[in-house]
């Protein structure tokens, strides 16, 4: 009976599709073989089709089976459901247009905390495709794939396809992915990216676990999107068609990927609903005041600024382009560990809730309000003083300093006496502001004339700081007739300028409970050899033994260069404390231009006997945007050049190991 229907099927699709086209048109060929349907298509070779089932003749759509590109003139296909469907009809679509899916860029964080960046691998010409397997906890189709998934991963590395595990399930998060991976035998790898606002499944068009996405570093087309393979069970039959192996062998021998999608099945990718009713006055306008106005207005840092809704229509897809690649806000912190006073992030939420308005049209009605367009925003530091701090009792200045056109430019190191209070003074905050920031680089001040910043600083400036009091209860001390020692870093642009940093002094009324003290943890002796992409080394403070007091942890700031990649803060206890260590920070992507101190929402309070662990990595290799962006800007400078040993050095090209701590010392 089955086989009946199969034929009648057969005979109802070339009726259906076939009259209308004639000679060109597709027809449908099916062969039952011990219940299970071979289906055939036949038509115009180079042509694309999509076949399609139904159950029934009066249900009211057609189900997506294939896509297939012809590669010869009768391309046959096997149903694996048709075993256990009672009856199934079919029919053949062709398609005028091929459908074309590029890929979206992003940047995600996997279970071991590394941050994953697609663009990242389109630098290098040993990565060819990119496999995305979109994934979930719990799902019983990801357990029957496992061993699929590895044996895909053995097979295929080795020729430049690179395998990531997506995770967009609403209910899950890193600690249990990471828990679900080490069950199922994949901590090692592939790595499981976690896609927290489901950005990537919604970019993707992911709706199943498994589901399989392949692209080309070349272009980004998606050249094969669907099932791993049609198997019904755990284990593969005689039948079982490999659609993502066989797509691979084609891709990389570039020859036709047929089909180049294939239904999957398994589990739902589980998101949140869709935000319902949004409006560019009540729900986007505000998002972007509290996360992004800050710096995108006028006078302030950024290169436009949102002063009305015009031009955020204009800028909508480049706003995607840098939510998704995880570039805009720039705050680099894991969401995991710690939370911090300063954090202006965009959570997962916030996220979701403007890409979809976004690309729901980033519409807004004209009746509305344009509460952009009344916003009034002060100009901000490093422009003026913050304002959050106001205008500063004493201000000391540097003298005019004159920065040629071209040449690195070895630091300088300038003395100013401090005669602004005439008489010692605690201070509520100490703020360094450049008149130029296009050619500082970084400015230190040192409270004597002995520093050098490695062990600590009074006050600085680097590119992305949040200028801030000091934390509450806390202050510095200043000697009157001091000497505030400037450690001056300009770099060039081409044409010669002129700086006076200066540094803005605010009075504490009266001592404060502790004194703040700025240290550091640091190592001098790496080198990181030529084209590494992943070099690791740690430094601790204090530099040997334990901490002799208990401490409060106020801040971290960690500091390197181009070359600079991930950086993280744990803490050690001492042998007896449970638990023996925890993460305080960690900066999956540390980014040179944009360089945050990281202040603690509540002071982490840690015992003597304890130490303060930093590790980190580099990279120096082509695949690093920023240093072969510095390498191309600078005329091909070889200090760039990721050919070289790069050891620590005050340049931009050497690298550095610092990793800044505000603190004070308590009972």
């Amino acid at each position: 009976m089955m086989r009946l229907r199969i034929l009648f099927a057969a005979v109802f699709s070339v009726l259906l599709v076939g009259q209308a086209a004639l000679a060109q048109s597709p027809q449908v060929i099916i062969d039952n073989t011990n219940g299970l349907a071979r289906v055939g298509i036949a038509g115009q070779v180079g042509a694309t089709y999509n076949l399609e089932s139904v159950s029934s003749l009066s249900a009211t759509g057609w189900d997506f089976q294939i896509t297939a590109p012809l590669t010869s003139s009768t391309q046959s296909w096997f149903d694996a459901g048709s075993s256990s469907a009672p009856q199934r009809f079919y029919r053949a679509v062709k398609l005028a247009t091929p459908p074309v899916e590029r890929a979206a860029d992003f940047r995600l964080i996997d279970q071991m905390d590394r941050s994953r960046w697609l663009f990242y691998y389109l630098q290098d010409t040993n990565v060819h495709a990119v496999v995305l397997i979109f994934t979930g906890n719990g799902c019983q189709k990801i357990t029957e794939m496992i061993p699929v998934i590895k044996a895909l991963t053995n097979r295929f590395t080795s020729q430049g396809v690179l395998f990531w595990l997506v995770d967009s399930n609403q209910q899950d998060n890193r600690s249990n992915i990471l828990a679900q991976a080490t069950a199922l035998g994949i901590s090692n790898g592939p790595p499981v990216l976690y896609d927290a606002a489901q950005l990537v499944a919604r970019a993707f068009k992911a709706a199943t676990t498994p589901e399989a996405v392949a692209l080309s570093t070349t272009d980004l087309k998606v050249f094969y999107h669907g099932a791993i393979d049609d198997r019904i069970s755990s284990n593969a039959v005689t039948t079982t068609q490999y659609y993502l192996s066989n797509a691979l062998v084609n891709f990389l021998a570039s020859t036709t990927v047929s089909p180049s999608r294939a239904r999957a099945t398994g589990c739902d990718i589980s998101s949140p609903p869709r935000f319902t009713n949004l409006t560019y006055s009540a729900d986007i306008a505000p998002l972007l005041q509290d996360k992004c106005v800050r710096c995108h207005s006028p006078g302030n840092i950024a290169p436009w600024a949102m002063t009305n809704y015009n031009l955020i229509l204009n800028y909508a897809q480049a706003m995607k382009v840098e939510i998704m690649a995880g570039r805009m806000p720039p705050w680099k912190a894991d969401p995991n560990y710690g939370q911090f006073t300063n954090d202006f992030s965009l959570k997962p939420d916030e996220a979701r809730k403007l890409v979809q308005w976004i690309d729901d049209g980033a519409y807004k009605s004209p009746a509305e309000p344009d509460p952009l367009a009344n916003a009034s925003t002060s100009t901000n530091y490093p422009f003026a003083w913050p304002a959050s701090l106001g205008q500063p009792d004493v201000i000391l200045r540097i003298p005019l300093q004159s920065i040629p056109a071209t040449g690195v430019q070895a630091y300088r190191y300038l003395n100013v006496t401090n005669t602004g209070f005439g008489s010692n003074v605690w201070l509520r905050a100490a703020i360094v502001r450049p008149t130029n920031t296009r050619v500082v680089h970084h400015s230190l001040v040192f409270d004597g004339t002995s520093g050098t910043g490695l062990d600590g600083f009074f006050s600085g400036y680097v590119p992305g700081f949040d200028a801030n009091a000091f934390p509450e209860g806390t202050g510095k001390y200043l000697t009157n007739g001091g000497i505030l020692r400037f450690q001056m870093h300009y770099i060039t642009i081409g044409t010669a300028q002129t700086d006076q940093t200066e540094i803005g002094l605010y009075k504490l009324p009266n001592p404060p409970t502790y004194p703040l003290q700025t240290k550091s943890a640091y190592n001098l002796f790496f080198a990181i050899s030529p084209n590494a992409n992943d070099y690791q080394s740690t430094a601790q403070f204090p530099a040997s033994g334990t901490l002799s007091t208990n401490i409060l942890l106020y801040e971290m700031s960690p500091h390197r260069h181009l070359r600079g990649g991930r950086f993280k803060y744990e803490v050690i206890y001492p042998p007896s404390q449970v638990p023996a260590s925890e993460v305080l920070l960690s900066v999956p992507s540390y980014v040179f231009h944009w360089q945050s101190m990281y202040r603690l929402t509540q002071p982490r309070y840690i015992p003597k006997g304890s130490f303060i662990r930093c590790s980190a990595a580099w990279d120096n290799s082509i695949r690093n945007v920023d240093l072969m962006d510095a390498y191309t800007n600078s005329g091909s400078d070889p200090n760039f050049s990721p050919n070289r040993t790069v050891t620590f050095g005050e340049q931009t090209y050497d690298e550095m190991f610092i990793g800044y701590l505000d603190y004070a010392e308590v009972p």
